[in-house]
């Protein structure tokens, strides 16, 4: 089939994605040794610890490689000849905070406090992480993220992009209801991680996520008279109330050490979901499902995650949606999630799979085989006003096959669809708790059907809160 064929190239073109960007690890690990101003300033500082300022900027340097182990000894050289220095403190405790040594940590931003010369900003930045220490040294942790805003498309429908489609076979001219149209929606998304520590030696912690989303369209549906057989009112879309949206989901399962002697750091991790979704105000889709996930820390600077799910989905009929139910059937995922550094301040992340879906229908329009690759490059640096600001420039591409041909498209052909995405996510805090987050993204989905031919282009934008 030539979704396997292609399939095969896109799962080659994700081990040399993933080859690159572990080198790239490694490349990045042997441009600390072969960096001249890190060399230059390493040999200045060797002949003269005791200047401060040749040590701070060779701890700059040393940061912005990678190499956190050289800038702590060169700021604990700074406050052994000065111990009143706050902000070098600070920079202590983020980094041994980084390296997961969190008790170290605690004790310079202690320290830092304590310094009655302390600016306000140090002061601001240290409870931050002090918080983020009880967090994450608790038995029990909560972390939560929230987000209420706009979101505004240029095809919010999903409609083709030409008015051209396929009727049985044959072309026809897309009724204007149905056409293109643009349209805004609030929404509001939150989601929470909570883990138990089982307070064993192997770090054994059991890890619960829930996540809710919801969004309203503000393209409504207008009442145009009544229906003569049974005097209900009749309703034509102006838009998009059929896409109003509500979604719940659960997962949960331990994360337990793999033989953590002989590989330390890795963990397996079994887990049940269940969720559900209204789609247009009713019932659209059930799902109960379970799947394992195995945590691999291949260096310091690339985790993997390759990871197996099985989901079974129920879909359910509505006026709006009268059909949905012969999507019912099985949904299989198997991939890996990736992360590592990538460049100076630069860190990766990607995600790849292969989706397997099989519906229980007669017919099988609605099963497919599907490749799906999503990267992103989150950068953090310092904002205009303050703060660490996070830019995460994202692309993805999806390559989908299905079964048989729709007889109600086209009864000959199959489907066969192209989707490629870009898009970018800046994250701006504005306290210690809160921010504001926007998303830009451009996708075009290309088909041998003209029915399946789409564009959009989404922002969405909205304040943030995380703790």
């Amino acid at each position: 089939m030539r979704a396997f064929a292609v399939g095969r190239a896109l799962i080659l073109a994700v081990s040399v994605l993933l080859t690159v960007l572990s080198s790239a690890g490694a490349a990045r690990a042997q441009k600390v040794v072969n960096d001249p101003e890190y060399q230059m300033l390493f040999a200045q500082v060797l002949r003269d610890p005791s200047n401060l300022d040749l040590s701070f900027r060779f701890a700059e340097v040393a940061t912005r490689l990678g190499d956190y182990e050289a800038a702590i000894g060169a700021l604990e050289r700074m406050v052994f000849y000065n111990p009143n220095l706050p902000r070098v403190k600070l920079e202590l405790g983020v980094l041994y905070f980084r390296l997961g040594s969190f008790e170290m940590a605690r004790s310079y931003f202690i320290s830092a406090l304590e310094d009655g010369s302390a600016p306000a900003e140090v002061r601001f930045r240290v409870q931050g992480f002090l918080a983020e220490i009880d967090r994450r040294l608790s038995v029990t942790q909560w972390s939560v993220f929230g987000q209420a805003g706009l979101r505004y498309q240029t095809n919010a429908n999903a409609a083709p992009s030409n008015s051209s489609v396929l009727a049985a076979g044959q072309i026809a001219v897309l009724d204007r209801q149905f056409a293109k149209r643009p349209d805004w929606n609030a929404f509001g998304l939150a989601s929470i991680r909570h883990l138990y520590d089982f307070e064993n030696q192997r770090g054994d912690v059991w890890e619960t996520n829930v996540a809710g989303y919801m969004s309203r369209q503000f393209g409504r549906s207008a009442v145009v008279g009544r229906s003569p057989a049974t005097g209900f009112p009749t309703k034509i879309a102006t838009c998009c109330d059929r896409l109003d949206l509500s979604l719940g989901e659960i997962q949960t399962g331990p994360r337990l050490a793999l033989l953590p002697d002989a590989l330390p750091g890795w963990t397996v991790r079994p887990y049940i979901l269940g969720n559900g979704v209204t789609l247009g105000d009713a019932p659209y889709l059930t799902t109960r499902g379970a799947g394992v996930s195995l945590g691999i820390p291949v260096s310091g600077f690339l985790l993997l995650e390759p990871f197996f799910e099985g989901r079974e989905r129920r879909f359910a009929n509505s006026a709006d949606y009268p059909t949905a139910k012969r999507q019912t059937g099985h949904l299989w995922t198997t991939g890996v999630l990736a992360q590592g550094a990538f460049w100076g301040p630069v860190r990766w992340q990607a995600r790849a799979a292969y989706v397997r879906n099989d519906a229980r229908d007669l017919f099988d329009y609605n099963s497919y085989h599907q490749f799906v690759l999503d990267a992103g490059f989150p950068v953090e640096f310092q904002g205009p006003w303050g703060g660490k600001w996070t830019l995460v420039p994202t692309l993805g591409v999806g390559l989908a096959e299905y079964d048989q041909p729709d007889p109600v498209i086209d009864p000959f052909r199959r489907r066969y669809d192209r989707e490629y995405r870009v898009g970018a996510v800046l994250d701006v805090p504005v306290h210690q708790f809160a921010g504001f987050g926007v998303q830009l993204q451009y996708a075009v989905s290309d088909s041998n059907l003209p029915n399946y031919d789409t564009r959009n282009f989404s922002v969405t934008f909205g304040p943030t809160v995380r703790f």
